[in-house]
């Protein structure tokens, strides 16, 4: 948990190291941009699943006591896909140019040109990131998780220096080596310490045959096939955002990482530390229980990050501002982020549930299922983005990011309903319309208190952050007295449980320790 917490406060730093160094403006859109080619290409491969499609394969061998088979498919995995991947990225560096105006069209010449360089330096690094998640899933099946937890924490501190230091000579290529720094120490070198420690045993195979390679691909290859809304909604997002005026790339990179914090920190967090436990049930035929463990973590999961959604969004001017202190960003930038904020909080909730749920089906060894509806809702809602991106522009995006990704975590929660035969539906239902009410009650205390005093403290970051103060703290005792008032027991606990957590991270801390 301190990892993963760690990671996210670091996730934002870096954007904050971006801000501060170069600002917002069309070098930074191109900045953002070029992660596109490197995403795409890691996502072909399945790279960013790895955890999902190759723990149910381990697991398996482990759970029969053949460990030696499953050390077998490990190499094989390893070596095959590695082999893939480095001719993809070779491919990749050659036609960057051709790639890039496919992936962002609406950049001028200059700017794409830009985005050509950055990018051709950030492909080498999804070799690292690739075999990272091998490594990483070997550990994850260990129920091992702080080496992996720190592969993101070392990435995003290697891209903060690299950025502080090259940054202001080199603009956005000192943080593009960064990403390859960080690749290579925190996503590689890091995890094949962390895998050693957790007893995996490696030699160049090429089993192609084999039945766990068989059962690897066959959980991959839907995968690598998809187009699953959680994973294009950023490539989406940056080829409207290339038709946008300058900065709106930006503006919506800053306000998609503030709302990865909590959903990283909470949502991600209970996602990985589930899908090891899931799959062992699963796999063991105690369907009732890994079900029972689902609809209770689902629950958790939107008890904290519902409340949080809603305050976030009566908070967004004062959040952005104290964030966003001594940067290069203006008024304007402020502003255009925070809106940006509001909407992509209309979806965190979704977020958190598609990612847990997704792992549900995972766990059954069924990744056809979240790969095929997935793709089907990227498809459908592609006009969503188009109509708002027209009528608001980069907060219309920002807005079809949440229609989009909760109305595919609403289709698979069904679909889960039916497959497990439990009745999720109308438990949550009645959950969330309580729930609802009582965040709405929250948001509208805190949004009245920052009206309040935004006119009266000024726009300076002492007073933002005096604002965020007094408002988060009306609306946290609006929610628990709601909460109370409507049934909501669960509310209670759930936050005093993540106030326990993250003091006892903070006390823990390296200033005050070595934490566990």
């Amino acid at each position: 948990m301190a990892g993963i917490l760690a990671s996210r406060l670091l996730g934002f730093l870096r954007e904050w190291a971006v801000a501060h160094t170069v600002g917002s403006n069309a070098a930074t859109d191109a900045y953002y941009a070029a992660f596109t080619l490197p995403d795409f290409l890691n996502y072909l491969v399945a790279g960013g699943s790895l955890s999902l499609t190759f723990i149910p394969v381990l697991t398996k061998y482990l759970a029969e006591e053949r460990e030696e088979e499953g050390w077998r498919v490990f190499s094989t995995v390893i070596t095959f896909m590695g082999l893939l991947l480095v001719v993809l990225v070779v491919a990749g560096e050659l036609y960057a140019s051709r790639l890039v105006g496919l992936l962002a069209p609406g950049f001028a010449p200059a700017e794409r040109q830009q985005v050509v360089l950055l990018t051709r330096l950030m492909l080498p690094a999804q070799i690292c990131f690739y075999l990272g998640g091998i490594l990483m899933a070997v550990q994850y099946a260990r129920n091992q998780f702080v080496i992996p937890s720190l592969a993101s924490v070392v990435y995003n501190s290697a891209i903060i220096s690299a950025g502080l230091l090259l940054g202001p000579r080199l603009g956005p290529v000192g943080f593009a080596l960064g990403v390859l720094a960080g690749a290579l120490a925190g996503n590689f070198l890091l995890q094949l310490y962390g895998a050693r420690r957790a007893g995996a045993r490696y030699r160049p195979r090429l089993e192609l045959a084999h039945p766990g390679f068989r059962l690897f691909l066959r959980l991959s290859v839907p995968i690598m096939l998809a187009l699953s809304l959680s994973f294009t909604d950023d490539w989406i997002l940056r080829w409207f955002g290339s038709y946008l005026p300058p900065a709106s790339i930006t503006w919506l990179s800053y306000a998609k990482t503030l709302m990865r914090v909590p959903l990283g920190f909470i949502g991600q967090a209970i996602g990985v530390a589930a899908f090891p436990v899931l799959t062992s049930l699963y796999a063991s035929g105690r369907r009732a229980e890994a079900t029972r463990l689902l609809e209770q973590t689902l629950e958790a999961l939107l008890l904290l990050l519902v409340p949080i959604a809603a305050l976030g969004m009566a908070e967004s001017r004062p959040l952005v501002r104290v964030v966003f202190a001594r940067t290069r960003l203006g008024p304007a930038d402020f502003d255009q982020t925070a809106a940006a904020l509001v909407w992509f909080l209309v979806g965190l909730a979704g977020w958190g549930a598609q990612n847990l749920l997704a792992r549900g089906f995972y766990a059954m060894r069924d990744t056809l299922t979240p790969a095929v509806i997935g793709t089907a809702f990227t498809v459908l809602n592609l006009p969503v983005y188009g109509l708002l991106v027209r009528r608001w522009g980069h907060q219309g995006l920002a807005l079809a990011s949440s229609v989009g990704i909760t109305a595919y975590a609403l289709a698979l929660l069904v679909l889960l309903a039916r497959r497990t035969q439990v009745s999720l539906l109308g438990t949550l239902a009645r959950l969330l319309l309580r729930l609802g009410l009582a965040a709405a009650l929250a948001a509208a205390a805190a949004h009245a208190v920052v009206r309040l005093l935004e006119p009266r403290l000024g726009a300076t970051a002492p007073a933002a952050l005096a604002e965020l103060v007094a408002a988060t703290a009306a609306g946290t005792a609006v929610i628990l007295l709601a909460g109370r008032l409507l049934g909501l027991q669960a509310l209670e606990m759930a936050l005093g449980e993540l106030r326990r957590r993250v003091l006892s991270r903070l006390a823990r801390s390296p200033a005050n320790g070595p934490a566990s």
